[in-house]
């Protein structure tokens, strides 16, 4: 019987109009990395004289009510009992607003107040620090709880409408336009700043933010529909956003998941191969005009190669996971390229454009092979009535690694920069090769566990996905 689902048209259209929302999420999130050079040069000179220690506390920012609040462990709840329609218009707003407050610190509060905070978390948080950067690390912080709930949302509506059919190529493309909106902003946001002002980018990401909440009424609208003219009885269960299934998780559940070791595994790959290259891009700019001596405009185009790589090559690694499976092999892989780059980085070798611009390229690949393999990886092992928790304490995972390590480098690049402002990046780097080599042992034994217990993360998707809805509970439970 025909369903809303097993419309090509529909499905697609909504993977589109999802996968645009989270891009402008990813274009905010990564809106101020391109700037950090421009942050910190005094205020004569068109900065706001910002520390390397205190652009890494913003940075780290984006995570911590993530996790003190343990705000992702309830968006979880939240979402696997109230459904994605009320989950994502609260996350979607909590972006927007958010981000309004991050773009009114910059532009309103003067960089001269300062304040002391009580905390510092062993050093991580500068104790004596400006009032516009603790108001721009609370804006970024809201933005980053509605940021990562719109997230794990987004995995559940791609999950809900592809399981059975091109899923990890659907994830893919979801993935692929979250990088564009990374690239969008490495790129555009120096031209920008150059152009209008140092607060400017904040306001174009904002104004994009507030497109992304409308795109999601759209969707809530479409959800609606396809649910209210699904007539079969198994099939609107499956595709209603209040059904009996999606809503029927209890404490059992969670126990079920927080035994699981595929799932610890795949959270931990998480956390240690996006700490080894999230926070990287923050620094990746002030990287370039520090090492090869690039202007802060030519140093983010240069940086953006890496996301825009994505673009195409996250779909390819998607339709290879679909067709011929390799996930666990796919994600070992990415992690291997991703710890080599940062060696090659860290030594004192080539320091020219060129090379440079290669190991962007090759970052691109880590960062297609990993996520095309990995989310798609999780509806294997997790049920999807426990879909929405599972995401939601894999971010809250990674949360920690986006928060403690942003902070870490910042504090390292401090203690390695001399009187003229000049940073030496080599410990810094080798830092986040410590992360990309822990990722690989992790990868390596994933799928030894993988082999052990059947998960299925090397089988193809699309020929094995019609039975896995069938079978994962009892996987999950292995």
């Amino acid at each position: 019987m025909s369903t809303p689902h097993s419309s090509p048209l529909r499905r697609w259209t909504v993977l589109f109009i999802v996968a645009f929302v989270m891009m402008m999420g990813y274009v905010f999130w990564d809106i101020v990395s391109p700037l950090s050079t421009t942050l910190k040069a005094p205020v004569s000179e068109g900065g706001m004289g910002w520390t390397s220690e205190e652009y890494g506390f913003y940075a780290g920012s984006y995570s911590i009510f993530n996790i003190f609040l343990l705000m992702l462990f309830w968006g979880g709840l939240i979402l696997d009992k109230c459904g994605i329609r009320f989950t994502g218009l609260l996350a979607t707003g909590m972006m927007l607003g958010g981000a309004v407050v991050n773009y009114y610190a910059v532009q309103y509060v003067s960089p001269a107040d300062y304040t002391d905070l009580p905390f510092t978390l062993f050093g991580l948080i500068p104790s004596h620090m400006k009032v516009q950067v603790l108001i721009s690390a609370l804006g970024f912080g809201m933005f980053g709880v509605g940021c990562d709930i719109t997230g794990i949302t987004v995995s559940k509506v791609v999950t809900k409408w592809f399981t059975g059919y091109e899923l990890a190529s659907a994830m893919g493309v979801q993935v692929a336009m979250a990088r564009l909106g990374t690239a969008s902003a490495i790129s555009m946001s120096p031209v920008i700043a150059h152009a209008y002002g140092l607060s400017a980018p904040l306001l174009a990401g904002a104004a994009l933010l507030l497109m992304g909440f409308v795109m999601f009424i759209v969707y809530l609208v479409m959800d609606t529909r396809a649910s209210r003219t699904s007539k079969d009885s198994k099939t609107s269960r499956a595709s209603s956003d209040t059904s009996k299934d999606d809503e029927s998780f209890t404490f059992k559940d969670l126990l079920l998941i927080l035994r699981n070791p595929g799932f610890w595994l795949i959270a931990i790959l998480c956390v240690l191969f996006y700490s080894s290259l999230r926070p990287f891009l923050k620094f990746a700019s002030d990287l370039l005009v520090n090492k090869y001596g690039i202007d802060t405009v030519t140093a983010g185009w240069i940086v953006s190669i890496l996301p825009y790589g994505t673009i195409v090559l996250t779909p390819l690694f998607g339709l290879t996971y679909d067709r011929w499976g390799r996930g666990g092999l796919l994600m070992l892989i990415g992690c291997g390229i991703v710890t080599l780059c940062h060696l090659l980085l860290a030594l004192p070798i080539l320091q020219s454009t060129w090379f440079a611009s290669l190991m962007m390229l090759l970052y691109g690949v880590s960062y297609s092979l990993v996520p095309s393999a990995m989310w798609p990886s999780v509806p294997k092992i997790v049920p999807l009535k426990q879909l929405g928790t599972a995401y939601s304490i894999i971010y809250f995972v990674q949360n920690i690694g986006l928060m403690l390590v942003p902070m870490l480098v910042g504090n390292v690049i401090g203690s390695h920069t001399d009187h003229a402002g000049h940073v030496d990046f080599t410990i810094p780097m080798l830092v986040f090769a410590g992360f990309g080599i822990a990722a690989t042992i992790i990868a390596l034994i994933l799928m030894q566990v993988d082999k052990q217990k059947g998960y299925g993360l090397s089988e193809a998707n699309v020929k094995g996905e019609m039975s896995n809805e069938s079978d994962q509970s009892d996987k999950s439970q292995s």
